[in-house]
């Protein structure tokens, strides 16, 4: 392979930054920054260059259209005086745009306001961030607080914020380290005078900032050739009418993108994504792939739902593998995933320690819908299954949904819904949390199965492990009948609690993909995609395909080895090309001349590295002239 070709390879096989489902929405939790030249902005706040009108921007406001920014953004009431009539009459509107300069993202801030002042926090004006930081090694990825607001509180760096014509003050772990950030603003009026040096009240227009973030700083690294995606959040504080305080009018709160806090995590994670070919130049930005594609099973009938995952539409669905303290698995998810999946080992109530985890969790997680049903099935390996009434000590699964239709009533967010399954001690289901409620109301079917030679509740003997089923009607989550946008947003949680006869030796973990809890970062964006189907439906006799297609592989993950199905409309010679994540070809299979109709390709990794691999096939016509290439496809490889 030559060198340009190897870039060009790259640069598409980056899952989460070249979309394949182009009937999906535009996601609002992501956004690209765009690459500028060195010196393309001059820092002085006022965000008057031509590139900031290319910028890749968000909306913030103060109302119900905020909450549309899904999954995680939304607003709150801080402060108001004690005769205030209960009317916003200088609501938030915030657009916050984003470039990136050498290695530093450059976030532009432009808030329209008409009372632009400081005083203490939550009853100033400016934006609180929050820029994961990659340089630690705990998972999730620890927040990291950038402050750039009118604060006048001791703590800050500008106690006098609150006095006319004064500038923002910084506050947060870098806060006098000019290093890792800096920021300027520029205020269409005058800060924390509300007469604006008149005898009268006279409005501002609003402020614009300009801040400058050292990536290196939080680890990350834009010059990859798979490009970067920053885990980032905002949120915009506004108080109006304190300069001076008038009772009746002095209102405060504050809106967000995403996230709310920048000391904490919550809700969800914005991605900004970054890639070498997307500058100024690039007319239109590309658009940005769900983290899971969760296909249509249309042409299976429906599992049983008992807990045997025996059907064979789950032997061919697409899934993902979750381990105990397997960071190689961990860093092969989409997305963010490497950085907010994660695991607990909690102190058990009573213990002295934590022991040793002898048999860490272990599940494969399979997944597809059909009609208006979300079916997710869990293969468990465990060597001591339990049934111990202690959240800490559950064997189990959980998912997490995030409704569609439901609103926290405090910070106006789409909630999101535990449905947690474990089993009793004879291996009867036990839905818990929000399941059990959907279970009552037949809007979830489940079911649990022990495999052969497991028992529960027994420290002598080494059990094998248990399945589970899902049915989850998701109209219950607000969906209209037939899925409307097909966006889910989602989570997974593997409980396993082990049991000693030494009882010094118990433990419980919890390990999670995307998102722990109901109420924790990030769930996972995924599309319910109409028009990608579970592979491994026999073809219609006597009827040839129309093209040259890719069905698949199953199962994905795999070890060592998995199926690739395709059909060809005519006769030619089949080759598989297999990449690694840089491009680089690390297997060529070929499946000499087929005959036009549906084939399989058995791919063996036996002798490579676990992780995350793409491939494609190529079907040179018997004439040896014509060659016709897929796009690439991607598998997971787990020993």
């Amino acid at each position: 392979m030559n060198r340009l070709f190897r870039v060009a390879v790259v640069l598409g096989l980056v899952g989460f930054l070249v979309s394949t489902s182009a009937q999906m929405v535009k996601r609002s939790d992501a956004v690209w920054a765009r690459i500028v030249p060195p010196g393309t902005i001059t820092f002085d706040g006022k965000l008057d260059e031509a590139a900031w009108k290319a910028a890749d921007s968000v909306l913030i406001a103060f109302d119900s259209s905020n909450t549309k920014v899904i999954p995680g953004s939304g607003w709150k009431s801080e402060r108001s005086g004690s005769s205030w009539n209960g009317k916003v009459t200088d609501p938030t509107r915030a657009t916050v745009k984003f470039l990136i300069q050498g290695n530093e993202l450059i976030v532009g801030v432009f808030a329209r306001d008409s009372s632009v002042g400081g005083g203490l926090f939550n009853e100033c004006d400016g934006v609180n961030m929050n820029l994961r930081d990659h340089t630690s090694g705990s998972r999730p990825a620890p927040p990291y607080e950038y402050g750039f607001m009118w604060v006048s509180e001791t703590w800050a760096s500008n106690p006098l914020a609150d006095q006319p014509g004064q500038p923002p003050s910084y506050f947060g772990p870098a806060a006098s380290d000019r290093d890792v950030y800096t920021g300027y603003s520029f205020v269409y009026g005058v800060a924390s005078d509300d007469k604006n040096g008149t005898s009268v009240s006279t409005p501002d227009a609003g402020y614009s900032m300009e801040v400058r973030f050292n990536l290196a700083a939080r680890g990350y690294d834009i010059s990859k050739p798979q490009g970067e995606v920053l885990e980032f959040s905002v949120a915009v504080y506004d108080a109006d009418w304190s300069w001076p305080y008038n009772d009746a009018r002095f209102y405060g709160n504050r809106c967000w993108w995403q996230g709310q806090w920048g000391n904490s995590d919550g809700w969800n994670v914005g991605r900004i994504l970054v890639r070498s070919d997307v500058t100024l130049a690039t007319t239109v930005l590309p658009a940005i792939e769900p983290d899971l594609t969760i296909p249509n099973a249309a042409h299976h009938p429906a599992p049983v739902i008992d807990g045997n995952l025996t059907e064979s539409v789950w032997t061919t669905a697409p899934g993902f593998r979750m381990t105990y303290a397997d960071t190689t698995l961990r860093k092969s998810y989409p997305g963010i995933g490497p950085w907010r999946s994660g695991q607990t080992q909690p102190k058990l109530s009573g213990a002295t320690g934590t022991p040793a985890v002898i048999d860490p969790g272990d599940a494969v997680v399979k997944y597809f819908f059909k009609g208006d049903t979300l079916y997710v099935g869990v293969d468990v390996n465990d060597q001591v299954v339990t049934s111990i009434d202690d959240f800490d000590r559950y064997d189990g699964f959980r998912l997490t949904i995030t409704s569609r239709d439901s609103i926290e009533l405090i910070d106006h967010v789409l909630l999101s819904r535990a449905l947690d399954l474990r089993f009793d001690p004879t291996g009867n289901a036990l839905p818990m949390s929000y399941l059990r409620f959907l279970d009552s109301t037949k809007k979830a079917r489940v079911g649990v199965k022990m495999k052969p030679g497991t028992t529960i509740n027994d420290p002598n003997d080494a059990d094998v492990g248990f399945t589970m089923e899902f049915a989850i009607v998701l109209t219950a989550f607000g969906y209209p009948s037939g899925l409307g946008d097909h966006v889910l947003f989602f989570g997974a949680t593997l409980f396993d609690g082990d049991k000693f006869t030494n009882t010094a030796d118990d433990y419980g973990t919890r390990t999670w993909f995307m998102r722990e809890h109901d109420r924790g970062s990030a769930p996972g964006w995924c599309y319910l995609d109409p028009n990608t189907f579970v592979t491994g439906v026999e073809a219609t006799p006597g009827r040839l395909p129309a093209e040259f297609v890719l069905h698949g592989n199953y199962p994905n993950p795999f070890n060592p080895s998995t199926t690739i199905e395709y059909s060809t409309p005519r006769e030619g010679i089949v080759t598989l090309h297999v990449y690694d994540v840089l491009g680089r070809v690390v297997s060529k299979v070929s499946a000499g001349m087929q005959s036009p109709g549906t084939h399989t390709i058995v791919f063996n990794a036996g002798t490579l590295s676990s992780g995350v691999y793409y491939y494609r096939l190529q079907l040179l016509g018997d004439d040896s002239r014509s060659l016709i290439t897929m796009p690439f496809a991607k598998m997971m490889f787990v020993k």
